[in-house]
């Protein structure tokens, strides 16, 4: 029986520093998918960040302003290392072609540059692109044809129809799936997403009542078909107890 997919949200962040090889490396030991930042650097490599600038003491950095050899001098106090996305993808090779990565792009010039290195490897479709905003994704599409595109669903958007999303454009953009936030995972949210012939994605599920909530959505045997949480183990549990 098909289920819903796990990502591990920045990996698995409940256990690990987050966007660090260790998460990443629980995550794939969990047997669940990756989800992560991506940010570029000066001298134009991905990383894997979640914020575009960060304090360090008393000063602020901000990743579009530093080359990776001086994003990786830095002394974090968490003690972090920050990896580039070729990194990941290379440690990372070895797991099984069903193995999935979501990232979410910070900007349009970084989600380029993404397409351009994902054309360069073997698991260029189990890489999914996450955005909040429609114009990005559509300049990606145009970018290319088969790389696979996730609309997130902006916060401020609680009720979702036609007055709300424009299905047709997405559509038409080939935009296959909605992500939205496990706060407005409401039956009449996912009913309207299925209605308009997409897959649904749900993110920030942490505890457990929010967990069971979004595994039980159901509309014309229709279910969430992926799932971003801290607690990939957790979530793994209770799937397999609803999805026998």
């Amino acid at each position: 029986m098909k289920k819903p997919y796990i990502f591990a949200h920045r990996g698995a962040m409940g256990y690990c520093i987050e966007n660090t090889m260790e998460s990443f490396q629980k995550a794939v030991e969990l047997k669940v998918g990756i989800e992560t930042d991506i940010q570029i650097t000066k001298d134009n490599i991905l990383v894997c960040f979640h914020d575009p600038a960060f304090r360090i003491g008393d000063g602020w950095h901000n990743i579009r302003n530093l080359n990776l050899e001086e994003l990786k001098a830095l002394n974090f106090e968490d003690g972090r290392e920050i990896p580039t996305l070729n990194e990941v993808l290379n440690t990372f090779s070895y797991c099984p072609k069903n193995f999935r990565y979501s990232m979410d792009i910070i900007d349009r010039k970084t989600g380029l540059a993404l397409i351009k290195l994902l054309k360069k490897r073997p698991f260029y479709k189990q890489v999914e692109i996450t955005d909040t905003r429609f114009y990005i994704l559509k300049r990606l599409r145009k970018n290319s044809e088969n790389v696979k595109l996730v609309h997130t669903i902006p916060s401020y958007i609680a009720n979702i129809s036609e007055h709300t999303i424009n299905f047709e454009k997405l559509t038409q953009s080939n935009i296959k799936a909605l992500n939205i936030k496990v706060d407005y995972a409401t039956k009449k949210n996912f009913g309207n997403i299925v209605k308009n012939g997409f897959k649904c994605y749900v993110w920030d599920v942490n505890s457990i009542d929010h967990m069971k909530k979004v595994l039980k959505l159901r509309s014309n045997e229709e279910f969430v078909r992926a799932i971003y949480t801290n607690y990939p183990d957790v979530l793994k549990k209770l799937r397999d107890s609803i999805f026998t």
